[in-house]
């Protein structure tokens, strides 16, 4: 990248996007090289990215949460994952937070981004492809 190329992430943040970045196209089970194909990014720097090594450009961390099916703002928020639920007020919220009191923390973080993924897929209707 050179100097004028415009990073998203300062240093001491590049460990958490790319353990974010990384985790996210293992959940939708995509290999490095499908990403470079679809993304146009080569595949040593979504290495790279995924390690921590090579900051990410912003229009790569879009094309990124796209194929991912993922806000961008999910791969920068600092805030825990309990102030992104929403307002706990609302029944459903209140019983999903019941549901999941007794989860360990590696099946509660799952779960977040199986609801992040089903939040943001949009189903095809029928007749696209």
């Amino acid at each position: 990248m050179s100097d004028s190329g415009k990073a998203l992430v300062p240093e001491d943040g590049a460990s958490e996007l790319a353990r974010r970045l990384r985790e996210a196209r293992e959940y939708v089970n995509l290999s490095q090289q499908f990403v470079a194909e679809q993304t146009g990014i080569p595949r040593s720097a979504i290495s790279d990215i995924e390690r921590g090594s090579r900051r990410v450009e912003s229009l790569e961390l879009k094309r990124l949460a796209e194929l991912y099916r993922m806000p961008v703002g999910f791969f920068l928020e600092t805030k825990p994952a309990a102030e992104l639920a929403g307002d706990a007020q609302d029944p459903t919220i209140a019983a999903l937070a019941r549901a999941t009191r007794e989860m360990d923390d590696d099946t509660k973080g799952e779960l977040l981004r199986f609801a992040l993924f089903l939040q943001n897929f949009e189903p095809k209707e029928e007749g696209q492809e």
